[in-house]
């Protein structure tokens, strides 16, 4: 036969807690001795008088760890009112994640339409305007001439016959010499840091010229002629690469920060996403604030973190705040 075990009602240091049991059916209450992380008892209720008549047995407790619940904080007030009671961190934690949680059901989406975030309009030949594919033509005829004059110069043609034969000057020879790739201008033009920008706006419902006004206020100097041309490009990229972020992406903030996803993709996504969300970027600065605050000792860091917190009068962070003061 297993010994019964030995409780000991001597320690100083516990914590309580409940769980469930029969789906949710019955709920029971945890006893734990915080110093050497052993259970001391069970109790088949949560209620507080049967909480408080099993507390009793533990005359010498000087903290009792516990969540946010009423009735312990009750039941220990009563069966031991000299304990200090300590509100552990995890289940601070785990109140502000689930209130956050509740705040971004209401104010995002399941998933949301965002912009492919690629820095230039493909280039499939179909959403090409007239001046681009007169360009990539034009580069591509003038690479076969490139080529045959280095086919030529392997030959042993020197350049005045190379010239001769294929009807170009002779410096133009010596350039097509040295050359090792189509000359097609890939250089960028003052349009490609805007055309996310531009992107975002297309899926917001903006017009033509109300998307260059903008750019044009967020400081884009070229002329209307290059946005023109670029638009059509850009326009058809939009809507058939779109990408959806999901509500459960920036769920994932709550719990690891943006620069430890590893997918620098997905990491691009949700930092352009936050740009336009200022209350959002705030929500999450203040959950990564208060989990440094958690480790922290100092109580006036904590008065701030409230004072910043109020500002934004959001309903479920007003809700944390109204529990965490109740346990001041």
């Amino acid at each position: 036969k297993k010994a019964v075990p030995v409780i000991n009602y001597e320690v100083k240091n516990i914590s309580i807690d409940d769980f469930s049991h029969c789906k949710r059916k019955l709920y029971f209450s945890i006893l734990v001795d915080n110093d050497t992380r052993k259970r001391l008892e069970v109790v088949s209720s949560r209620q507080q008088p049967e909480v408080v008549e099993i507390l009793r047995k533990f005359k010498n407790v000087e903290t009792v760890t516990r969540d946010f619940s009423r009735t312990y904080k009750a039941a220990i007030s009563e069966a031991l009112p000299n304990a200090k009671q300590i509100v552990d961190r995890f289940h601070i934690l785990k109140n502000l994640t689930e209130d956050i949680l509740e705040y971004l059901k209401r104010r995002m989406k399941d998933k949301v339409r965002i912009a492919d975030l690629s820095p230039a309009p493909i280039s499939e030949k179909e959403v090409l305007n007239i001046r681009e594919r007169r360009k990539i033509e034009t580069g591509l005829r003038k690479w076969e001439v490139i080529k045959e004059a280095q086919r030529l110069k392997r030959a042993g043609k020197n350049n005045t016959e190379i010239a001769k034969t294929l009807q170009i000057a002779r410096p133009t020879v010596i350039r097509y010499l040295s050359m090792t790739k189509p000359p097609i201008d890939s250089r960028p033009c003052k349009l490609d840091p805007y055309i996310p920008r531009i992107k975002e706006l297309l899926l917001s419902g903006y017009g033509y010229t109300e998307i260059f006004n903008q750019i044009k206020e967020e400081g884009y100097t070229g002329q209307i002629s290059l946005y023109n041309s670029k638009m059509k490009g850009i326009r058809w990229e939009t809507k058939h690469r779109v990408h959806y972020l999901k509500r459960s992406d920036i769920k994932r903030l709550l719990y690891v920060p943006l620069e430890e996803i590893p997918d620098g993709q997905k990491r691009r996504e949700i930092e352009y996403y936050l740009k336009g969300q200022t209350e959002l970027e705030q929500v999450l600065k203040l959950v990564s604030d208060f989990k440094i605050l958690l480790s922290g000792k100092d109580e006036t860091e904590l008065d701030s973190w409230i004072k910043r917190a109020e500002i934004l009068q959001i309903t479920e962070i007003n809700s944390f705040l109204k529990l965490i003061r109740s346990d001041l």
